[in-house]
């Protein structure tokens, strides 16, 4: 019950953070004001931070240097999605979404992971996540500084993520470890399935302003 509450109060505070379909970005402000707002893009909205957090943990579920290994494709679809964002409507971030179920679906399911997996992940995640924060907007109108702190944030996350969860897993060595993992990359699928259903047109939600 306990479980089930928590999970309920953590679907409730993400679907309620609803990210708008595009971002306004303010033009006032000198580079670190716009560089905080690039990242507020991607932590302040659970739609967004919580497939690339999914992502890390995936990673380290595949081997405990995953993240490094796997950085480079995930930078550079990070790059790509921003040059894919010019051609993105509001559905793209359904697809992040979407794509997060699956991700979080594949750490929380499978036991073992191959290269492959994670590096299809790691490149669906980064240009998906890219291309939502600047949906909406020109190739390059915002200015660099935006850019930038959409790129750190991403990053960020996804280090963070997969950082706590080889500490966690070095700490204690016991199968319980993983199995916890995994069970926390069950519970982030199932707040974006969550949020899908309220996103998808007809779901029940509020149509983003």
């Amino acid at each position: 019950m306990k479980h089930g509450a928590a999970l309920a109060a953590l679907a409730g505070a993400a679907v309620a953070a609803r990210p708008a379909a595009a971002h306004t970005f303010l033009p006032a402000g000198g580079p670190y004001d716009r560089f905080v707002e690039g990242t507020t893009v991607v932590l302040f909205y659970p739609a967004t931070f919580l497939p690339i957090a999914a992502l890390g943990i995936l990673m380290t579920l595949w081997q405990p240097e995953g993240l490094p290994r796997t950085w480079p494709a995930f930078l550079l679809a990070q790059v790509a999605g921003i040059f894919a964002a010019v051609l993105a409507g509001p559905w793209i971030l359904l697809a992040l979404i979407g794509a997060g179920v699956a991700v979080a679906s594949l750490a929380a399911l499978l036991p073992r992971h191959a290269r492959g997996e994670v590096a299809a992940a790691a490149v669906a995640i980064g240009g998906l996540a890219t291309a939502t924060a600047f949906e909406g907007h020109g190739l390059f109108e915002l200015p660099l500084m935006i850019h930038v702190g959409v790129l750190f944030a991403v990053n960020v996350v996804a280090a963070v993520s997969a950082g706590l969860v080889r500490v966690a897993m070095e700490r204690v060595t016991a199968p319980a470890m993983r199995i916890g993992v995994r069970v926390a990359a069950s519970w982030i699928g199932a707040i974006l399935i969550l949020m899908l259903a309220f996103e998808i047109p007809g779901g029940g939600g509020v149509p983003a302003p």
